[in-house]
């Protein structure tokens, strides 16, 4: 294999490929990203056998074709330290890859590209399988729903996002569910998917891995645009210009969330997003590393907020709000608190709450179609 390649675009690959790489691995091969020319394109994939990236570059130019995996990280920091300007790579014997760039020169010690983990392939009948969705409204939706995702791994099933199209009084909306057991957070969205087969796609529901849609979040960072997607057995497959995305579903059957969302409030009032968010940042740090918990205490007029830790003292808020019904005390946890308020949207949220030993609920005034759902804690 020869080529020739800008540092930038080879940059831009390996980045996109370097969060799939396993790194902590009994399988060296994992650790490697596969280089193979194919056209007049490289292609650069990394797996750990649950996710896997494949990214098209555009090359200045093939002159041998072929194929070699290299360490992912040591080719990024190569690459990363090269100037700006054309490198030249070149596979030699026994697995070794040449870069040249200006006066450098490096060889690194590579494995056998037949070792590398088959990546998924497509004919052209089953390409056509693929829908689009609206790059825009899926970023904005897991945005609001990943940090929920638990990290674990007993929880296996709910370490994903669930999602699914719901058909409520004729309106049909497409549906991001993530929890960890102490949390949960539901977004819907009419505009996310376009057509017929889209809707139908994810009828049934999916649990999507929260890896995989981290580096779906990065791929869509780099534009909003809009993407397509398949299912096919047990693997979802993204797909955007030449970068391929596959991760492999949680099966199992998601919890039900429903059961978690009280359906009615005995109390609740309006607050300035941001002054609360101002507030229960300031309060947590006198709450205990261990608990994190934090106590609100609503009364007619003001909700109180309190923290205390044996080794740091105590500290003590207080919010004006627009409340007449009964006095409740409640805690909660400091940090599931702060995520579920800064995930929501608008200037103003909605505090509902169910007595101290049902879950606490944060909505926005701007719209029904973002739910956070926080556990309580004893006080």
């Amino acid at each position: 294999m020869k080529f020739s390649i800008p540092k930038s675009q080879m940059l831009v690959g390996l980045q996109r490929v370097q969060n799939v790489v396993e790194r902590r691995t009994t399988m060296p091969i994992l650790s490697n990203a596969l280089l193979k020319t194919e056209g007049i394109f490289l292609s650069l994939s990394a797996t750990d056998l649950e996710v896997g990236i494949q990214s098209l570059l555009p090359t200045e130019g093939i002159q041998e074709s072929g194929a070699i995996t290299v360490r992912a990280r040591s080719l990024l920091d190569i690459v990363r330290e090269l100037p700006e300007t054309t490198i030249h790579f070149q596979t030699k014997e026994n697995n070794r890859l040449e870069i040249r760039a200006g006066k450098s020169l490096f060889n690194i010690v590579g494995l056998p590209a037949e070792d590398f983990p088959e990546m998924p392939t497509f004919t052209s009948e089953e390409s056509q399988a693929f829908v689009r969705m609206n790059g825009t409204a899926v970023v904005a939706m897991l945005d609001k729903t990943l940090y929920a995702a638990s990290t674990d791994e007993a929880r296996y099933h709910l370490n994903g996002v669930y999602f699914e199209t719901r058909d409520e009084n004729n309106h049909r909306v497409f549906r991001m569910v993530a929890t960890d057991a102490h949390r949960l957070s539901l977004v819907d969205n009419a505009e996310a998917l376009f057509d017929e087969t889209a809707w139908v796609l994810f009828k049934d529901g999916v649990i999507v891995p929260r890896k995989g849609l981290n580096e779906l979040r990065r791929l869509l960072s780099e534009g909003k645009e809009d993407f397509f997607v398949t299912i096919k057995g047990r693997m979802l497959f993204v797909k955007r210009e030449n970068i391929f995305l596959s991760m492999r579903l949680i099966e199992g059957k998601y919890a039900d969330y429903r059961r978690i969302i009280p359906e009615s409030a005995l109390q609740s009032v309006q607050l300035d997003r941001e002054a609360f968010l101002a507030s229960l940042k300031r309060i947590s740090l006198m709450s205990s590393d261990k608990s994190r918990s934090v106590q609100l205490n609503l009364t007619p007029g003001m909700l109180q907020l309190t923290s205390q830790s044996p080794e740091l003292g105590d500290a003590k808020e207080e919010i004006s709000v627009d409340y007449e019904g009964e006095e409740l005390k409640i805690g909660f946890n400091s940090r599931y608190l702060i995520d579920a308020v800064s995930s929501i949207e608008g200037e103003k949220v909605l505090l509902e709450l169910k007595g101290k030993q049902n879950p606490g609920v944060i909505r926005s005034l701007h719209g029904a179609n973002h739910t956070s759902v926080v556990m309580p804690m004893r006080i």
